[in-house]
């Protein structure tokens, strides 16, 4: 039985920095600190050969947000910073929002940076894709319909109250 989808999984450069910008920009609270190295079965979890990483987990408005630096094995595929939004896999994390253009202006100053405009009509439906300092795709949108209002999912009865924590 599938109980809750459980976190998406950002590997970042800099784990200080990413724990700084997702709690200033997005309000996620660290919740556990995370990490191996010179552990082998660790390292078989991942599918990797002499793997060593820390990292941590973080508590967001209706989600759990895990952030991790790898020390070993060594990157060999090019920057997120060079991949585009069309390219296949996960590509962006996508944050409701309730001024786009302002958080928009918000996140740049933290250090992200640009990669769309914003478009839409201002306090209804704005949208835009940016990236984090790390390079990673977000896109920032007003909740675009009713159907979407993310105090509608299970489990959440309001933005920043849970059920059951």
């Amino acid at each position: 039985m599938i109980l809750a989808f459980a976190h998406p999984g950002i590997v970042v450069s800099d784990l200080g920095k990413a724990i700084v910008f997702y709690n200033k920009m997005f309000g996620f609270e660290f919740l556990s600190e995370e990490g191996w190295k010179d552990n082998e079965e660790a390292s078989r979890a991942v599918g990797l050969n002499g793997s060593a990483a820390r990292g941590c987990m973080m508590r967001g408005h209706n989600c759990f947000l895990e952030l991790w630096e790898y020390q070993a094995p060594v990157q060999t595929k090019k920057s997120s910073k060079r991949l585009g939004a069309h390219e296949l896999g996960i590509r962006h994390l996508a944050f409701y929002v309730d001024d786009c253009r302002k958080e928009y202006q918000r996140l740049l100053e933290l250090g992200g940076e640009k990669l769309g405009e914003p478009i839409g009509e201002a306090g209804k439906n704005s949208v835009v894709y940016c990236r984090d300092p790390f390079g990673n795709i977000i896109e920032l949108c007003e909740v675009p319909a009713e159907s979407e209002d993310p105090r509608k999912l299970p489990g959440v009865n309001s933005l920043g109250t849970f059920i059951g924590l």
